[in-house]
């Protein structure tokens, strides 16, 4: 399973400010690599 959010990585809630976009659970892809992910299996099923 790939997952996806805006910015790569995952952050830990605590007492300083959260990034916007980016999640708190599971460890994402960027927008750009799934972009390019997506473009790549597109290709492969032609």
């Amino acid at each position: 399973m790939l997952e996806s959010f805006l910015v790569a990585g995952a952050q830990q809630p605590g007492p300083g400010p959260l990034v916007y976009g980016q999640s708190v659970t599971d460890k994402c892809m960027d927008f750009g690599t799934t972009d390019s992910v997506l473009h790549d299996l597109a290709v492969a099923l032609r």
